[in-house]
């Protein structure tokens, strides 16, 4: 079992189309709550390297409708400014995060957990990839060889945070 490291940020949404003429984005909640993402005032704003090159960004304003929630950010009260943040995603403190339910996790918590299979480690967690059906866990083998494994019951037992352990229980699937 390897070290690892909980991010001390987490990403809670990602930004969709420029609605309207004021630089109002669609906001879509990774958890699918919202009231986390209603109390903060300043976000850490993803960049191309998501939280590498992070920057702080203020919100204007958020609003709930019928159609969904939008968000409009200090400075980007345009929809041609606006339009360069689509598709990024917006972190805050893990401490304001929305709070997981049981049998839950956060992605970011995923990455770099230890994968085993017949109670042998067969490989590192190093990214989690958003799939068609399902998030699919990219497990980097041997220092070389990476394989992805679908996110659903049929492939994932147990997940043990503490031990930093996640298990495959399709093993077949590894090869």
């Amino acid at each position: 079992m390897h070290e690892r490291q909980e991010p001390e940020y987490l990403a809670v949404a990602r930004l969709g189309a420029v609605r309207g003429l004021t630089g109002e984005l669609r906001l879509f909640s990774y958890s699918g709550e919202y009231s986390h993402i209603e109390d903060a005032q300043e976000f850490l704003l993803g960049g191309r390297e998501g939280l590498r090159d992070a920057k702080p960004i203020r919100v204007l304003r958020l609003q709930k409708a019928s159609w969904g929630v939008s968000i409009v950010f200090e400075g980007f009260e345009t929809p041609e400014k606006a339009r360069r943040l689509v598709g990024r995603d917006i972190f805050l403190p893990r401490s304001k995060a929305s709070p997981k339910k049981p049998g839950e996790y956060y992605i970011a918590d995923l990455v770099g957990m230890t994968a085993i299979a017949d109670g042998e480690e067969i490989g590192v967690i190093t990214a989690v990839i958003e799939g068609a059906e399902s998030d699919l866990l990219e497990i980097e083998r041997d220092f070389k060889k990476k394989i992805l494994v679908p996110f659903r019951n049929e492939f994932v037992g147990k997940i043990d945070e503490e031990r930093g352990e996640l298990e495959i229980i399709s093993p077949w699937i590894l090869e």
